[in-house]
C-alpha cells in the first residue's frame, strides 16, 4: 500500500458532496432510517453513481484518480478509466454500510481483472486465486490497514522475487483478504525489479539505489506514478545498509 493524500477541500469534492445533501444520499441523511427506507448500501451505490442524481460523480473519480496517480490503492498496479484493467471504485468500509456509501473519505480507486485474465479463469488456463486481488477478492471485508493511514507502507516489505511479507498479524491478515502475494502480482513486481539490475544481472552500485530510492515516489511527466513504485523503495531500503 502507499499512502493516499485526499483533499476534502476542492471544488470537486465540495460540489460532489452538494450532490449527495440534495439527494439525501450524505452520510447525515443515511443515519435516519426513514431516509431512502428499505433501500440497502448497493441499492443506494446505484442512485451514486447515476449522473442524473450526483452529476458530479465522475469529475469525484477523476480526483481520485488524481490523488492516486493513476495506480490500485491496494496493490500499485497501473490502472485506467479506459484501457484493459480499469479502475474499479473501492468502499474501505463496504458497500453493505448504507451509511458511508457514496462518503468521499471512504472511496477509493483499485484494480479489476482484465478481460483476458477473466478468460483465462472461464476457460481454466489460470486458477482464480492466482490471479483474482483487491477488490476481487476484498468483497465485504473490513482491513486492519489502508491507504489513509499515513504508515501504512510500512505495515508491508516485499523481496526482490516479488513476494510480499506480512510486519505483524494484522498486516497478515490484509495480505490474505486482499490475495497481495497471488502469483500473478507476483511475477509483475519481480519484473518491476529489472529497474535494480545492470545489463549483466548485477544488483546497482549503492549510489545508483540511493538515486532510486530518492525519486521512485516522485510523479512522471503526465502526474502519474510509476507501477509498483512504493514497492521499489521497499525493497531498495532493505537492500541498503
Amino acid at each position: 500500500m502507499k499512502y493516499i493524500n485526499k483533499d476534502y477541500s476542492t471544488a470537486t469534492v465540495q460540489a460532489y458532496e452538494a450532490d449527495l445533501r440534495t439527494n439525501s444520499l450524505d452520510e447525515v441523511s443515511l443515519q435516519n432510517p426513514k431516509v431512502h427506507p428499505g433501500k440497502t448500501g448497493r441499492q443506494l451505490w446505484r442512485l451514486v453513481k447515476d449522473l442524473k442524481i450526483i452529476p458530479h460523480y465522475w469529475d469525484m473519480k477523476k480526483q481520485l484518480m488524481t490523488e492516486q496517480g493513476g495506480i490500485c490503492c491496494y496493490c500499485g498496479l497501473k490502472i485506467s478509466f479506459d484501457n484493459d484493467r480499469k479502475a474499479t471504485v473501492e468502499h474501505l468500509s463496504p458497500k453493505c454500510n448504507r451509511v458511508l456509501v457514496g462518503e468521499y473519505r471512504n472511496l477509493l480507486l483499485c484494480c479489476s481483472l482484465t478481460q483476458d485474465e477473466e478468460n483465462d479463469i472461464k476457460t481454466g488456463v489460470a486458477i482464480d486465486t492466482d490471479v483474482m486481488h483487491c477488490d476481487d477478492t476484498k468483497k465485504n471485508s473490513t482491513l486492519h490497514y489502508t491507504p489513509l493511514q499515513s504508515n501504512c507502507d510500512t505495515r508491508f516489505s516485499y523481496d526482490l522475487v516479488g513476494h510480499v511479507h506480512e510486519t505483524d498479524t494484522n498486516s497478515k491478515d490484509d495480505i490474505e483478504v486482499l490475495n497481495l502475494d497471488c502469483q500473478a502480482l507476483v511475477d509483475r513486481r519481480k519484473n518491476a525489479m529489472n529497474i535494480l539490475y545492470d545489463e549483466q544481472g548485477n544488483i546497482l552500485p549503492d549510489a545508483d539505489l540511493r538515486r532510486i530510492s530518492a525519486s521512485i515516489l516522485n510523479p512522471q511527466h503526465d502526474g502519474s506514478l510509476r507501477e509498483f513504485c512504493f514497492v521499489i523503495k521497499n525493497v531498495i531500503d532493505h537492500i541498503l545498509p
